[in-house]
């Protein structure tokens, strides 16, 4: 399994042009890595349903927690106002040899909706890993305890949301 994610990188199928700032946060309650990514433009809009992720002029925070097994982006259109909370689950959130942040994706995700509504995603995904030996049974296992201790938690949760990215935010400004 190799799906590694650096902190403030993007896709660049998607996105043309983008500046992104990587700060260490080591407040009392949250401690991790916090990156600000400002789209400046895509290759195309990336939308799914009906509702576009990353346009131009968007933005995107990153929060990469210590001692967790989750990372997530908070995605802004370009008025600021939020588009949802993404969590990936991840097998470890840790830093290379370069001092680089980095999270393994465990391919199980989950999505918090401004309306309060949670989307669980990528389940075939996992169960796909599975049964190729991509990951075993033990990380199967922990990505959906993660994913149920986040959903029992104040972590999915609008007000929790909006105050946790509200407060990494200003590291940036």
């Amino acid at each position: 399994m190799e799906r590694r994610k650096y902190l403030g990188h993007v896709n660049n199928y998607y996105i043309r042009s983008f500046s992104s700032q990587i700060v260490r946060v080591n407040e009392e309650d949250i401690k991790g890595y916090a990156a600000l990514i400002k789209i400046d433009e895509v290759n195309h809009p990336l939308i799914v349903g009906k509702t576009c992720l990353y346009d131009d002029d968007y933005s995107e925070i990153n929060f990469l927690p210590d001692g967790e097994h989750w990372q997530l982006s908070a995605l802004y259109d370009n008025n600021g106002d939020i588009i949802e909370w993404y969590f990936d689950i991840t097998r470890v959130n840790s830093v290379d040899e370069k001092g680089n942040p980095y999270c393994d994706d465990l391919y199980l995700d989950a999505v918090l909706m401004p309306d309060g509504q949670i989307l669980i995603l990528d389940e075939d995904e996992i169960k796909d890993a599975l049964d190729n030996g991509l990951i075993t049974w033990k990380e199967f296992d922990m990505a959906y305890d993660v994913l149920n201790e986040i959903k029992k938690n104040r972590i999915i949760d609008v007000a929790y949301m909006k105050a946790l990215c509200s407060r990494l935010r200003l590291l940036f400004t």
